[in-house]
């Protein structure tokens, strides 16, 4: 038994999800939305900050707003689908461009698409639901 055993951590089991939006205020109202789950959770302010963190961590859920400057969500998550296939993806928007969010649908395969307010109820029963499919 080495000198470590006793940090036992079930470290893989938490369940990890990133929320990605330029909206400081958002990210703080979904960390805030989460905060009794037990999950992990991790923030980004842009697209390819949350592709930095897929890249260090195994992400179960992907919550992505879709509209961000430089790579907006549709971009964000059909490159989440090459870097991490199994990682479920959720769209967040606060506007309908329907042309938009069926790239998003069609490139990220995305488990939903969410919109900007949400019912804290309801998303969170949507966060149970696509963690639940992985």
């Amino acid at each position: 038994m080495g000198d470590l055993d006793f940090l036992n951590f079930d470290t893989q089991s938490r369940v990890k999800v990133l929320f990605v939006d330029d909206e400081e205020s958002i990210l703080f109202a979904l960390r805030r939305l989460c905060r009794n789950t037990g999950w992990d959770i991790y923030t980004a302010e842009s697209g390819d900050e949350g592709l930095s963190i897929i890249d260090e961590y195994a992400i179960d859920l992907v919550v992505s707003d879709m509209r961000m400057p430089k790579m907006n969500g549709a971009e964000f998550l059909e490159q989440v689908v090459e870097k991490s296939p199994s990682t479920v993806r959720i769209l967040l928007t606060g506007y309908s461009e329907v042309t938009a969010t069926l790239a998003a649908i069609d490139k990220g395969k995305i488990f939903c698409h969410c919109t900007k307010p949400w019912d804290n109820d309801e998303f969170r029963e949507i966060l149970n639901q696509a963690i639940a499919t992985r």
